[in-house]
Protein backbone atom coordinates (compact mmCIF):
# COMPACT_ATOMS: atom_id res chain seq x y z
CA UNK A 1 0.00 0.00 0.00
CA UNK A 2 2.74 2.46 0.97
CA UNK A 3 4.60 1.91 -2.29
CA UNK A 4 1.39 2.51 -4.24
CA UNK A 5 0.69 5.80 -2.46
CA UNK A 6 4.25 6.99 -3.04
CA UNK A 7 3.92 6.09 -6.71
CA UNK A 8 0.83 8.30 -7.05
CA UNK A 9 2.62 11.08 -5.18
CA UNK A 10 5.55 10.92 -7.61
CA UNK A 11 3.23 11.03 -10.62
CA UNK A 12 1.45 14.14 -9.33
CA UNK A 13 4.78 15.77 -8.46
CA UNK A 14 5.75 15.66 -12.12
CA UNK A 15 3.44 18.59 -12.87
CA UNK A 16 2.68 20.06 -9.44
CA UNK A 17 6.20 20.15 -8.01
CA UNK A 18 7.40 18.95 -4.64
CA UNK A 19 4.65 18.41 -2.03
CA UNK A 20 4.72 20.03 1.40
CA UNK A 21 5.56 16.68 2.97
CA UNK A 22 5.56 13.04 1.99
CA UNK A 23 2.17 11.43 1.51
CA UNK A 24 0.41 10.23 4.64
CA UNK A 25 -1.26 6.82 4.98
CA UNK A 26 -4.64 8.47 4.49
CA UNK A 27 -3.53 9.64 1.04
CA UNK A 28 -3.22 13.33 1.88
CA UNK A 29 -0.87 15.71 0.02
CA UNK A 30 -0.38 19.48 -0.23
CA UNK A 31 1.11 21.25 -3.26
CA UNK A 32 1.49 24.78 -4.52
CA UNK A 33 -1.71 25.58 -6.42
CA UNK A 34 -1.04 26.11 -10.16
CA UNK A 35 -4.02 28.48 -10.47
CA UNK A 36 -2.76 30.59 -7.54
CA UNK A 37 0.70 30.68 -9.14
CA UNK A 38 -0.84 31.86 -12.42
CA UNK A 39 -2.85 34.58 -10.69
CA UNK A 40 -0.53 35.76 -7.92
CA UNK A 41 3.01 34.72 -8.83
CA UNK A 42 5.69 32.21 -7.90
CA UNK A 43 5.51 33.04 -4.18
CA UNK A 44 2.28 30.99 -4.08
CA UNK A 45 4.24 27.81 -4.82
CA UNK A 46 5.50 27.65 -1.22
CA UNK A 47 2.07 28.23 0.35
CA UNK A 48 0.86 24.72 -0.53
CA UNK A 49 -2.81 25.72 -0.77
CA UNK A 50 -3.69 22.80 -3.03
CA UNK A 51 -4.98 19.86 -1.00
CA UNK A 52 -5.05 16.47 -2.74
CA UNK A 53 -6.23 13.12 -1.42
CA UNK A 54 -5.40 10.18 -3.68
CA UNK A 55 -7.43 7.74 -1.57
CA UNK A 56 -10.67 9.50 -2.40
CA UNK A 57 -9.47 10.95 -5.69
CA UNK A 58 -10.24 14.60 -4.94
CA UNK A 59 -8.47 17.96 -4.87
CA UNK A 60 -9.30 21.40 -3.51
CA UNK A 61 -7.47 24.74 -3.35
CA UNK A 62 -8.09 26.59 -0.11
CA UNK A 63 -7.45 29.98 -1.63
CA UNK A 64 -9.04 30.07 -5.03
CA UNK A 65 -11.78 27.42 -4.92
CA UNK A 66 -14.03 29.91 -3.14
CA UNK A 67 -13.75 32.36 -6.06
CA UNK A 68 -13.19 29.89 -8.90
CA UNK A 69 -15.36 26.79 -8.93
CA UNK A 70 -12.91 24.97 -11.20
CA UNK A 71 -10.30 24.48 -8.50
CA UNK A 72 -11.85 21.52 -6.75
CA UNK A 73 -13.09 18.15 -7.84
CA UNK A 74 -11.66 14.96 -9.30
CA UNK A 75 -7.88 14.41 -9.50
CA UNK A 76 -8.44 13.47 -13.13
CA UNK A 77 -9.91 16.91 -13.70
CA UNK A 78 -6.78 18.43 -12.14
CA UNK A 79 -4.49 16.37 -14.38
CA UNK A 80 -6.47 17.32 -17.48
CA UNK A 81 -6.24 21.00 -16.49
CA UNK A 82 -2.53 21.16 -15.63
CA UNK A 83 -0.90 17.86 -16.53
CA UNK A 84 -0.44 16.02 -19.79
CA UNK A 85 -2.01 13.04 -21.50
CA UNK A 86 1.10 11.00 -20.63
CA UNK A 87 0.69 11.82 -16.92
CA UNK A 88 -3.00 11.00 -17.09
CA UNK A 89 -2.23 7.65 -18.69
CA UNK A 90 0.48 6.92 -16.11
CA UNK A 91 -1.90 7.74 -13.26
CA UNK A 92 -4.60 5.50 -14.69
CA UNK A 93 -2.17 2.67 -15.33
CA UNK A 94 -0.97 2.85 -11.71
CA UNK A 95 -4.55 2.57 -10.47
CA UNK A 96 -5.37 -0.30 -12.81
CA UNK A 97 -2.24 -2.13 -11.68
CA UNK A 98 -3.36 -1.83 -8.08
CA UNK A 99 -7.01 -2.54 -8.79
CA UNK A 100 -6.59 -6.30 -8.51
CA UNK A 101 -6.40 -5.96 -4.73
CA UNK A 102 -10.11 -5.00 -4.69
CA UNK A 103 -9.20 -1.92 -2.64
CA UNK A 104 -9.47 0.47 -5.53
CA UNK A 105 -12.33 0.62 -8.00
CA UNK A 106 -12.79 3.26 -10.64
CA UNK A 107 -15.46 4.57 -12.97
CA UNK A 108 -13.85 6.82 -15.56
CA UNK A 109 -14.77 8.28 -18.92
CA UNK A 110 -11.78 9.88 -20.61
CA UNK A 111 -13.88 12.27 -22.68
CA UNK A 112 -15.82 13.54 -19.65
CA UNK A 113 -14.09 16.58 -18.12
CA UNK A 114 -16.13 16.41 -14.90
CA UNK A 115 -15.25 12.81 -14.25
CA UNK A 116 -17.26 10.74 -11.80
CA UNK A 117 -14.97 8.67 -9.60
CA UNK A 118 -15.74 5.99 -7.10
CA UNK A 119 -12.71 5.19 -4.95
CA UNK A 120 -13.40 2.46 -2.45
CA UNK A 121 -10.72 1.99 0.17
CA UNK A 122 -13.45 0.86 2.55
CA UNK A 123 -12.29 3.30 5.22
CA UNK A 124 -15.16 5.67 4.55
CA UNK A 125 -17.42 6.69 7.40
CA UNK A 126 -21.17 6.35 7.03
CA UNK A 127 -24.04 8.22 8.65
CA UNK A 128 -26.05 6.08 11.08
CA UNK A 129 -28.50 3.83 9.28
CA UNK A 130 -31.22 5.38 11.47
CA UNK A 131 -30.45 8.88 10.14
CA UNK A 132 -33.44 10.74 8.68
CA UNK A 133 -32.69 14.03 6.93
CA UNK A 134 -35.00 16.91 7.77
CA UNK A 135 -37.20 17.84 4.82
CA UNK A 136 -38.51 21.39 4.62
CA UNK A 137 -41.20 20.44 2.12
CA UNK A 138 -42.02 17.01 3.48
CA UNK A 139 -42.87 15.15 6.65
CA UNK A 140 -40.75 15.58 9.78
CA UNK A 141 -41.36 14.06 13.19
CA UNK A 142 -42.48 16.77 15.59
CA UNK A 143 -40.16 16.22 18.57
CA UNK A 144 -36.75 16.55 16.87
CA UNK A 145 -37.89 19.53 14.80
CA UNK A 146 -39.39 21.24 17.85
CA UNK A 147 -36.11 20.71 19.72
CA UNK A 148 -34.25 22.69 17.06
CA UNK A 149 -36.86 25.41 16.67
CA UNK A 150 -36.94 25.90 20.45
CA UNK A 151 -33.19 26.58 20.26
CA UNK A 152 -33.77 29.21 17.59
CA UNK A 153 -32.40 26.98 14.84
CA UNK A 154 -34.46 27.45 11.69
CA UNK A 155 -34.52 25.97 8.22
CA UNK A 156 -31.62 28.08 6.96
CA UNK A 157 -29.27 26.30 9.39
CA UNK A 158 -31.02 22.91 9.12
CA UNK A 159 -30.58 22.83 5.35
CA UNK A 160 -27.09 24.36 5.23
CA UNK A 161 -25.68 21.79 7.65
CA UNK A 162 -27.85 18.88 6.41
CA UNK A 163 -29.18 18.20 9.89
CA UNK A 164 -31.09 15.01 10.51
CA UNK A 165 -32.46 12.95 13.37
CA UNK A 166 -33.03 9.44 14.64
CA UNK A 167 -36.09 7.98 16.31
CA UNK A 168 -36.28 5.54 19.20
CA UNK A 169 -35.17 1.99 18.45
CA UNK A 170 -34.87 -0.45 21.33
CA UNK A 171 -32.20 -2.39 19.42
CA UNK A 172 -30.01 0.72 19.04
CA UNK A 173 -30.69 2.76 22.14
CA UNK A 174 -27.36 4.64 22.06
CA UNK A 175 -28.26 6.05 18.66
CA UNK A 176 -31.92 6.68 19.44
CA UNK A 177 -33.61 10.10 19.65
CA UNK A 178 -30.69 12.17 18.44
CA UNK A 179 -30.17 15.23 16.29
CA UNK A 180 -27.45 14.23 13.81
CA UNK A 181 -24.97 16.86 12.60
CA UNK A 182 -22.77 15.52 9.78
CA UNK A 183 -19.24 16.78 9.14
CA UNK A 184 -17.45 16.78 5.80
CA UNK A 185 -13.77 17.16 4.97
CA UNK A 186 -12.23 19.50 2.41
CA UNK A 187 -13.29 17.19 -0.43
CA UNK A 188 -16.90 16.79 0.66
CA UNK A 189 -16.36 13.33 2.16
CA UNK A 190 -18.03 12.48 5.45
CA UNK A 191 -15.34 12.53 8.17
CA UNK A 192 -17.38 12.68 11.39
CA UNK A 193 -20.86 13.11 12.79
CA UNK A 194 -22.31 13.84 16.18
CA UNK A 195 -25.64 12.85 17.69
CA UNK A 196 -27.24 15.09 20.35
CA UNK A 197 -29.95 13.59 22.54
CA UNK A 198 -33.18 15.57 22.06
CA UNK A 199 -35.35 13.41 24.33
CA UNK A 200 -36.00 13.85 28.03
CA UNK A 201 -34.33 10.52 28.83
CA UNK A 202 -31.80 11.69 31.41
CA UNK A 203 -30.05 8.30 31.53
CA UNK A 204 -28.86 8.76 27.95
CA UNK A 205 -25.50 10.43 27.41
CA UNK A 206 -25.81 13.87 25.87
CA UNK A 207 -23.68 13.14 22.79
CA UNK A 208 -22.92 9.99 20.86
CA UNK A 209 -20.13 10.07 18.27
CA UNK A 210 -18.28 7.66 15.98
CA UNK A 211 -15.05 6.20 17.31
CA UNK A 212 -12.71 8.59 15.50
CA UNK A 213 -9.89 10.57 17.07
CA UNK A 214 -10.93 14.22 17.07
CA UNK A 215 -7.34 15.36 16.61
CA UNK A 216 -7.35 13.85 13.11
CA UNK A 217 -10.33 15.77 11.70
CA UNK A 218 -11.60 19.28 11.15
CA UNK A 219 -15.36 19.39 11.59
CA UNK A 220 -17.01 20.64 8.37
CA UNK A 221 -13.66 21.59 6.91
CA UNK A 222 -15.32 22.09 3.53
CA UNK A 223 -17.13 25.16 4.89
CA UNK A 224 -14.09 26.95 6.35
CA UNK A 225 -13.04 30.20 4.67
CA UNK A 226 -9.35 30.46 5.56
CA UNK A 227 -8.95 34.04 4.36
CA UNK A 228 -11.72 35.35 6.63
CA UNK A 229 -11.87 35.58 10.42
CA UNK A 230 -12.20 32.09 11.90
CA UNK A 231 -13.83 31.38 15.25
CA UNK A 232 -13.00 28.39 17.44
CA UNK A 233 -15.93 27.08 19.45
CA UNK A 234 -16.41 24.09 21.72
CA UNK A 235 -19.13 21.94 20.16
CA UNK A 236 -21.11 21.35 16.96
CA UNK A 237 -24.22 23.17 18.25
CA UNK A 238 -22.05 26.25 18.81
CA UNK A 239 -20.51 25.76 15.38
CA UNK A 240 -23.79 25.79 13.44
CA UNK A 241 -24.78 29.19 14.87
CA UNK A 242 -21.38 30.94 14.68
CA UNK A 243 -20.28 31.95 11.17
CA UNK A 244 -17.04 30.52 9.78
CA UNK A 245 -16.37 28.55 12.94
CA UNK A 246 -14.53 25.33 13.75
CA UNK A 247 -15.65 23.25 16.74
CA UNK A 248 -12.81 21.86 18.83
CA UNK A 249 -15.08 19.01 19.98
CA UNK A 250 -13.88 19.92 23.43
CA UNK A 251 -11.91 22.77 24.98
CA UNK A 252 -8.34 21.65 24.32
CA UNK A 253 -5.98 21.83 21.39
CA UNK A 254 -2.48 20.39 20.87
CA UNK A 255 0.21 20.88 18.22
CA UNK A 256 -0.44 17.42 16.75
CA UNK A 257 -4.11 18.23 16.06
CA UNK A 258 -5.06 18.73 12.41
CA UNK A 259 -6.87 21.96 13.35
CA UNK A 260 -3.64 23.41 14.75
CA UNK A 261 -1.70 22.41 11.65
CA UNK A 262 -4.21 23.94 9.24
CA UNK A 263 -4.65 27.15 11.27
CA UNK A 264 -0.90 27.71 11.33
CA UNK A 265 -0.61 27.16 7.58
CA UNK A 266 -3.81 28.54 6.08
CA UNK A 267 -5.44 31.06 8.43
CA UNK A 268 -4.91 34.52 6.95
CA UNK A 269 -7.04 36.71 9.20
CA UNK A 270 -7.96 36.84 12.90
CA UNK A 271 -8.72 33.71 14.92
CA UNK A 272 -11.37 34.16 17.62
CA UNK A 273 -11.76 31.90 20.66
CA UNK A 274 -15.45 31.78 21.59
CA UNK A 275 -15.99 29.31 24.44
CA UNK A 276 -18.36 29.04 27.41
CA UNK A 277 -18.30 31.93 29.83
CA UNK A 278 -16.80 29.77 32.60
CA UNK A 279 -13.88 28.49 30.48
CA UNK A 280 -11.39 31.36 30.72
CA UNK A 281 -8.58 29.02 31.84
CA UNK A 282 -9.08 27.01 28.66
CA UNK A 283 -9.21 30.22 26.63
CA UNK A 284 -5.81 31.28 28.00
CA UNK A 285 -4.24 27.92 27.10
CA UNK A 286 -5.59 28.11 23.56
CA UNK A 287 -4.52 31.72 23.24
CA UNK A 288 -0.94 30.98 24.33
CA UNK A 289 -0.69 27.97 22.01
CA UNK A 290 -1.93 29.82 18.92
CA UNK A 291 -0.47 33.31 19.43
CA UNK A 292 2.77 32.60 17.59
CA UNK A 293 4.27 32.43 14.12
CA UNK A 294 2.07 33.86 11.38
CA UNK A 295 -0.83 34.10 13.85
CA UNK A 296 1.03 36.25 16.38
CA UNK A 297 -1.14 39.25 17.23
CA UNK A 298 -4.13 37.78 15.38
CA UNK A 299 -5.57 35.67 18.22
CA UNK A 300 -8.54 37.17 20.04
CA UNK A 301 -11.01 35.94 22.61
CA UNK A 302 -14.71 36.64 22.85
CA UNK A 303 -15.84 37.64 26.38
CA UNK A 304 -18.95 35.71 27.45
CA UNK A 305 -21.05 35.91 30.62
CA UNK A 306 -20.31 32.98 32.90
CA UNK A 307 -23.68 31.26 32.46
CA UNK A 308 -23.70 31.46 28.65
CA UNK A 309 -22.18 29.73 25.63
CA UNK A 310 -22.60 30.52 21.91
CA UNK A 311 -25.63 28.25 21.44
CA UNK A 312 -27.37 29.81 24.45
CA UNK A 313 -26.55 33.28 23.13
CA UNK A 314 -28.12 32.33 19.81
CA UNK A 315 -31.17 30.90 21.53
CA UNK A 316 -31.70 34.14 23.47
CA UNK A 317 -30.74 36.80 20.92
CA UNK A 318 -30.32 35.09 17.56
CA UNK A 319 -27.78 36.18 14.94
CA UNK A 320 -27.62 39.66 16.42
CA UNK A 321 -26.38 38.27 19.72
CA UNK A 322 -23.62 36.25 18.03
CA UNK A 323 -22.49 39.21 15.91
CA UNK A 324 -22.46 41.55 18.93
CA UNK A 325 -20.23 39.13 20.83
CA UNK A 326 -17.87 38.64 17.88
CA UNK A 327 -17.62 42.41 17.46
CA UNK A 328 -16.40 42.56 21.06
CA UNK A 329 -13.51 40.13 20.42
CA UNK A 330 -10.25 41.38 21.91
CA UNK A 331 -6.66 40.42 22.59
CA UNK A 332 -5.63 39.18 26.03
CA UNK A 333 -3.08 41.23 27.88
CA UNK A 334 0.13 39.30 28.62
CA UNK A 335 -0.44 39.83 32.32
CA UNK A 336 -3.43 37.43 32.18
CA UNK A 337 -1.50 34.69 30.39
CA UNK A 338 0.87 33.96 33.28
Amino acid sequence: MRDFLLKLQNILSRFLGKPYREITDDGQLQFGCPRCIENYGESEREKHNLEVNVRIGRFNCWKCSSINDEMHGSIFKLIKMYGTEDILKEYLDAIKEFKGSKLYELKYKKDDFNIETDFLFDTSLQLPDMYIKFNKNGFNYERPLKYLLDRGIGWDIIEYYELGYTLYDKTQTKLSTRIIIPSYDAFGQLNYWTGRNYSERTFMQKYYNPNIERKSIIFNENKVQWDADITLVEGPFDHIVVPNSIPLLGKSLKPDFEIYNKLMRYANANVNIFLDGDAFKDVKKLYSLLNQGKLYGKIRYVPVNEELDPSEIYKKWGKRGIVDHLNNAQQISDVYLT
